[in-house]
């Protein structure tokens, strides 16, 4: 498995005004959003860039090699 990424999310809502910061972990800035759907948008994106973890082509658990013989 791949090493998760961390983002800080500050969410600000007053009436109808929306604002938004996110920052990852290991990043110096933050970025500003005024709309949910850029919010959104920004987190689906990130998620997709995420590396994949390795198929299991071979149909054995991925613990195969530690579980002890019964």
């Amino acid at each position: 498995m791949s090493e998760p990424r961390l983002f800080l999310v500050r969410v600000w809502q007053h009436l109808s005004q929306f604002r938004a910061a996110v920052r990852g972990l290991d990043e110096a800035e933050p970025q500003l959003f005024d709309e949910p759907a850029q919010l959104g948008e920004f987190l689906r994106q990130a998620s997709a860039e995420a590396p994949r973890p390795p198929a299991e082509g071979n149909g054995t658990p991925a613990n195969a090699e530690q579980t002890p013989p019964r």
